[in-house]
C-alpha cells in the first residue's frame, strides 16, 4: 500500500517497525492527517506576536541551599530489593546482546 504524504515502509524501517499491511492501511490515513494538522500550524502567522523573553511564570524559582547530607548505606538501599547481586540491584536484562 503506498501512501500519497509519507513513505510508510521508511518510516517503519527508520523506526524499527514490523507492520503488517493491513496495519499499514489502517496507519496510513492517520499519518497523512497528522502531517496535514501540522502543515496547518505552520501556517499561522506569528508575526503580529513578541516572542516571551522568560518563561509566563514571573517568579524566580525557589533555591535551597547545596548541602552535603549522608545517604542510605548499601544494606538499607537493597534491603527490599527483590533480588541483588553483591552490592547492585539484579534486575531483568531489557537490553538485547552480551550477557
Amino acid at each position: 500500500m503506498a501512501s500519497k504524504i509519507i513513505d510508510l515502509d521508511h518510516v517503519c524501517l527508520l523506526a524499527a517497525l514490523r507492520l503488517t499491511e493491513k496495519e499499514k492501511e489502517e496507519l496510513a490515513p492517520q499519518l497523512e492527517k497528522i502531517v496535514e494538522w501540522v502543515r496547518q500550524i505552520a501556517q499561522v502567522d506569528l508575526s503580529p506576536t513578541e516572542e516571551a523573553a522568560y518563561p509566563a511564570v514571573d517568579f524566580p524559582a525557589p533555591m535551597r541551599a547545596d548541602v552535603v547530607q549522608s545517604s542510605f548505606g548499601v544494606e538499607e538501599a537493597l534491603s527490599n530489593a527483590p533480588e541483588r547481586d553483591k552490592e547492585f540491584f539484579k534486575v531483568p536484562q531489557v537490553i538485547e546482546g552480551k550477557e
